[in-house]
């Protein structure tokens, strides 16, 4: 590997943030699926206890507790995602494939996209200790540049799948 100037090491550090937050938004996207799910689960599990024997509802809250801590567990929690390697992106395209179908195309477009910056961004910190290949500030801020505007997007879709009457209709 070359001695790298201080510029190219900002510039690295600044590709890995962005980069890290990129994969921490698709994690909560990932997560969000996650959430949903455990919510109808919790909300089934609560109609069985309003039905059932009022003097074990200190019993079925626990059991139901339990069965949410579990789920968290399985890997739908925003932590287990972001952690694991990979995952982020692939929860991400999981719950873009199951997005409604007038947002569905945008969804999963974006979410390619923030894939294939993710990879751009590590195999231009990787060609660093290749010898021959000439990876310069410039090469890193662009990618960042990239990597920052599909977070933005991404998280503003998801905003607006999530509050759809609070946000006016976005211009592409």
């Amino acid at each position: 590997m070359r001695r790298l100037t201080d510029g190219t090491v900002l510039a690295v550090g600044r590709l890995t943030l962005a980069a890290t937050e990129l994969e921490y938004v698709l994690a909560g996207i990932g997560a969000d699926s996650a959430n949903r799910a455990d919510q109808a689960n919790r909300g089934d599990r609560g109609d069985q206890a309003n039905r059932g024997d009022r003097g074990d509802l200190a019993n079925q809250a626990d059991r139901a507790d339990r069965a949410d801590r579990a789920d968290w567990a399985d890997g739908g929690s925003l932590a287990t995602i972001f952690t694991a390697p990979g995952e982020p992106v692939q929860a991400a395209r999981r719950h873009a494939r199951q997005a409604a179908p007038e947002h569905r195309t945008e969804f999963v477009g974006l979410v390619e996209a923030a894939a294939t910056y993710l990879v751009q961004s590590r195999t231009a910190v990787r060609a660093l200790w290749l010898d021959g290949n000439r990876v310069d500030a410039a090469t890193f801020d662009e990618i960042t540049g990239l990597i920052l505007r599909c977070r933005d997007r991404l998280q503003a879709l998801r905003d607006d799948l999530d509050h759809p009457s609070a946000t006016p209709p976005r211009t592409r």
